[in-house]
């Protein structure tokens, strides 16, 4: 079996992970109206970082590099964040009242005109009006994208599509920031002659940044979402928990769950030690260090290019150390590099540290977002992610806000009376700076322990050794049968062994639990509808029975080179005991991918029956003579969610998936998936042999 067919956590998983993930991506842009939402996103994220070092600049100038100046520095990150602190909840009652496309549309004009008049802004109250009536609109801009995600991108690409949206909002930092350091460094040759300009440089990227909300604007129009959606998912629930409800309720969430707690911590720490750079206090280090402006832009050039780095280069990292082990390093690192930039002279040598501080916090932020994907199940991930972005948020807030306000409180470093340039000297800037890294390093320690401590007591099988399998030249195939009960499968694993055989293929039929003796046992105990097991108990029988299943029948077979057609496999624990039962996806394919050596299915038939059609088919069933097994006497939700599952883990490997409507005629089914199979035994027709 070759290793890309793989899954499961941890560095013997990387590769596959990769093609799923790659997959899901090319199936959201083929989306068009997803493409559409990604094109604003990315136009007016840009736009709002260009617009954000603009008007730093914009403060400094109105009022100097002064303990004022520091404080005014404050005051516009706090009109940034305030309005989502104090609105969010009130914002998200009128987005599940409105059209959420109309929001957005009208959010993004709005915030394009107030933009563009800010340029003309001449005292500092004027800007700071500007910015709460510009951020008002974003906390409304917001969950209406937010919302409309769903709408438009099936669920199983959520997750994919919200991970987008983050590397789309922050990725395009290290661009807003150069375009604004080459900008200010060429503002005296581009506006010679023009007067205005000319005083006031930052006019046209702020202007700019107000072209970027226009053209996000044009963008949402091209979107055509569902014509009777208008609300959110959650304003059809009567039921559904407030905003101010769900906020509290992630607070408790970080509180009483560790995981959630050491990663959320520790990923604040990654943003304050990012933050504070690209803030009002790296503004101010750029003053310091004389290099004005378009020194400013570099840094933040350096701190944005080294978050993307960070997150784009985790992946090979991934794949030779476990990401458990990732996480903290990452933290010490923005840390250290945070603390040796305060400490440099000159903005040429802050650069690289700065750098390394920026891989340092993406490391962390891309490992511990993962983290929280993986080891959290359906049940606790929206507030698991709720609790994360309210962290991020009270990073950013601190960052942006507190330490402007500190380094006033302090007070900045003193130019030479007579040079009237800096020399080096340790003031409110350099100590602010100090600060946020020794804050990310405290993190970085308690988070060191906890993460450790909380992923070996919750997943001791992180370390269990998966062979490595690849396919050597012979015929064999492993073919298994998926869905809800009474789906179809018996029938179709019949006739699609005859069709093999008349092709003069060998064919083995089997089943799971069962196919070999110690596993007909365990189907006895497993399916007994008199028997009480724990969920955990009956996720370990069940991989017992696949483990000597494999090494007893299947692999055997496989080295013969035979076809294997199997009534069920790796995807039913995954889905019956790792997510419907709650005993977690991920930690149920890691014990099951040990437990038979990392070997999985060619190809996976997953036939999609409704659950109560599916459950009235198995009544009838010649095999069922009246009795109903443990499974099926389960309620019609638990089948619901059961088909679902199955649905969503193919939709994110659709190569190695063949969904079909198990409504359609037999024969018609059996067409489909007898084309699928000898396709693929006339291509390649490979068995798997375990490599040491």
């Amino acid at each position: 079996m070759d290793e890309s067919t793989r899954s499961g956590p941890g560095p013997s998983s990387e590769v596959v992970s990769g093609q799923v993930e790659t997959a899901a991506y090319r199936t959201l842009f083929g989306n068009r109206d997803f493409r559409a939402l990604v094109w604003a996103m990315l136009t007016s994220s840009l736009g709002d970082w260009i617009g954000l070092f603009a008007i730093l600049a914009l403060t400094e100038q109105l009022l100097g590099a002064t303990r004022a100046g520091a404080f005014a520095l404050s005051a516009i990150m706090v009109a940034r964040v305030l309005p989502t602190l104090l609105l969010g909840p009130m914002a998200g009652v009128f987005v599940d009242r409105w059209d959420r496309k109309r929001t957005m549309i009208v959010t993004d004009i709005g915030r394009g005109v107030v933009m563009a008049m800010v340029a003309l802004a001449g005292d500092i109250w004027a800007l700071i009006f500007a910015t709460l009536v510009i951020e008002t609109m974003s906390t409304l801009f917001v969950p209406a994208k937010d919302a409309l995600v769903p709408n438009i991108v099936a669920r199983s690409r959520l997750v994919q599509a919200n991970q987008l949206s983050l590397l789309v909002t922050y990725g395009t930092l290290p661009l807003g920031a150069a375009f604004f350091a080459v900008f200010t460094s060429l503002s005296a040759a581009l506006f010679d002659g023009i007067p205005y300009l000319a005083e006031r440089p930052v006019a046209v990227p702020i202007w700019l940044n107000a072209l970027s909300f226009f053209v996000s604007a044009a963008f949402v129009v091209a979107i055509k979402p569902p014509a009777d959606v208008r609300r959110a998912v959650r304003a059809t629930d009567p039921n559904a928990p407030g905003a101010w409800e769900e906020l509290k309720e992630g607070v408790r969430f970080i509180a009483s769950h560790p995981v959630v707690r050491s990663l959320v911590v520790g990923i604040m720490g990654a943003f304050v030690a990012a933050g504070v750079v690209a803030s009002g206090v790296g503004k101010l280090f750029a003053t310091i260090l004389n290099t004005g402006e378009e020194g400013f832009g570099i840094l933040g050039f350096a701190v944005g290019l080294g978050l993307i780095s960070g997150i784009g280069g985790s992946g090979r990292l991934t794949r030779r150390v476990a990401k458990e082990r990732l996480f903290a390093p990452g933290l010490i690192v923005a840390g250290v590099g945070l603390i040796v930039t305060a400490l440099m002279p000159t903005l040429t040598l802050a650069v690289i540290p700065a750098g390394l501080m920026g891989i340092g916090a993406g490391v962390s932020f891309i490992t511990g977002y993962t983290l929280l994907q993986e080891h959290t199940t359906d049940d606790v991930r929206g507030r698991t992610f709720a609790s994360f972005n309210a962290g991020v948020r009270a990073a950013l807030f601190a960052s942006l806000v507190v330490g402007p306000l500190l380094v006033g409180v302090i007070g900045l470093e003193q130019p030479d009376r007579l040079t009237g340039v800096y020399e080096y000297a340790v003031g409110g800037v350099r100590a602010t700076l100090l600060l946020g890294g020794g804050l990310a390093l405290l993190g970085a320690a308690w988070t060191f322990r906890s993460v450790s401590r909380v992923f070996a007591t919750r997943d001791p099988l992180g370390s269990l050794p998966i062979p490595v399998l690849r396919k050597p030249s012979s015929s064999g195939l492993f073919v298994a049968f998926e869905g809800g009960d009474g789906a179809g499968k018996s029938t179709q694993i019949r006739l699609l062994r005859a069709a093999i055989e008349r092709e003069g293929h060998d064919a083995l039929v089997t089943r799971e639990p069962g196919g070999s003796e110690l596993g007909e046992r365990l189907r006895t105990i497993l399916l007994d509808p008199a028997a009480r097991i724990d969920p955990r108990a009956e996720t370990m029988l069940y991989a017992a029975a696949r483990a000597q299943h494999v090494d007893e029948i299947l692999r055997p077979a496989l080295e013969k080179g035979t076809v294997i057609l199997c009534d069920r496999f790796l995807d039913s624990s995954i889905v019956y005991q790792g997510v419907v039962r709650r005993m977690g996806d991920v930690q149920v394919e890691q014990l099951n991918l040990w437990g038979t050596g990392g070997l999985v299915p060619d190809l996976v038939v997953v036939l999609d029956v409704d659950a109560a059609e599916g459950l009235r088919r198995a009544a009838r069933s010649p095999e069922a003579a009246g009795s109903v097994d443990r499974l099926e006497a389960e309620g019609i939700d638990f089948h619901r969610k059961v088909n679902e599952a199955f649905r969503r883990r193919a939709d994110l490997d659709p190569g190695r998936y063949l969904v079909i409507d198990a409504s359609l005629p037999a024969e018609e089914i059996h067409a489909r998936v007898r084309d699928a199979v000898l396709s693929r035994l006339r291509a390649n027709g490979n068995h798997p042999v375990e490599v040491s």
